[in-house]
């Protein structure tokens, strides 16, 4: 499955030490831009990229996990380019 760039983006900031994520602050999204960070989060669980771990629209919060799955496909991904 081609990962598109803003998958491509948040997967290579979670593949560093700790494997977690604000989506917004990794996007530089501010909080109007929420509900389609979030969406975009969802999807990426959807497909089993990552585990969306929390979400608080007041702190502008999208956290997700990597997951072994993402990390192939971000591998991948990778070698390709």
């Amino acid at each position: 499955m081609p990962l598109t760039g803003k998958e491509i983006k948040i997967l290579s900031k979670i593949t560093e030490p700790g494997g977690a994520g604000n989506v917004m602050e990794i996007l530089e999204w501010p909080v109007s831009r929420f509900e389609e960070g979030f969406m975009l989060a969802n999807d990426m669980q959807n497909s089993n990229l990552v585990k969306l771990l929390y979400s608080n629209f007041n702190k502008n919060l999208v956290v997700v996990e990597l997951t072994l799955v993402g990390q192939s496909e971000y591998q991948e991904s990778i070698k390709t380019n």
